[in-house]
């Protein structure tokens, strides 16, 4: 019986080795060294819409610490790899491929903050002997009318007037830092699937990207430490 024979590229298909979008862009950039490409021009022009500040692509990008070895002697990125970067660069606006690809390199996802709740923490501290409290301040620093400092008696009998106290608070974090922390990871997933879409119409030699995503919303569900 003669067996049948197989194009190379039916080969290369038969052997691709299948990967989410998400671990193709790790295998890319982290492990092969892909690089994007700059454009001067669209750079600094700015292309699509930014739906957060440079201000937050410069602090994960602080926050990776992480730069492409360019080292003497090591080899070339797959071409699959140079072609994922590629991809990357020409299908998001510079600030987003370079996002991504960063923490693609890092293996890391955006920080949406998992562990955060809004708890309401004292201004400032005191310690003495009892112990560690909230510093307290006098409430006619807040300019409130009515708020009156209140007459008693003292153990000697005279009235003295106690001024009104409080203990100044704040949010930390804050709802808005929680939200726009995970408005920045969406906005990441959004970036992936349109790089997905993009590599299905790829030629693609080594891998086969799948139709797998991260979890969109992985603070749905997620449990609530107290």
């Amino acid at each position: 019986m003669t067996a049948a024979i197989r194009s190379p590229a039916q080969t290369a298909t038969r052997t691709r080795r299948a990967m989410p979008v998400r671990a193709a862009l790790e295998w890319a950039f982290g492990t092969e060294c892909a690089r994007l490409d700059h454009d001067e021009i669209e750079a600094v022009g700015g292309t699509g819409w930014r739906s957060y500040g440079m201000e937050y692509v410069a602090l994960e990008r602080a926050q990776l610490g992480t730069r492409v070895d360019t080292s003497r002697g090591r080899s070339s990125p797959h071409d699959d790899a140079e072609l994922i970067a590629t991809v990357v660069r020409n299908t998001l606006p510079w600030y987003a491929a370079t996002l991504v690809a960063d923490l693609a390199r890092a293996g890391r996802t955006p920080d949406w903050m998992p562990d955060a709740r809004p708890r309401l923490k004292p201004d400032d501290w005191t310690v003495n002997r009892w112990g560690r409290h909230a510093k307290t301040a006098d409430a006619a620093m807040l300019g409130v009318e009515g708020w009156q400092p209140i007459p008693r008696r003292n153990r000697k009998g005279v009235i003295v007037h106690d001024a009104v106290r409080f203990t100044p608070c704040h949010w930390d974090p804050t709802p808005a830092q929680i939200a726009a922390a995970r408005r920045a990871y969406l906005d990441w997933w959004g970036y992936l699937l349109a790089v997905q879409a993009a590599l299905t119409g790829a030629d693609l030699t080594r891998i086969e990207v799948t139709r797998d995503m991260p979890p969109m919303r992985p603070w749905k569900g997620a449990p609530q430490r107290l």
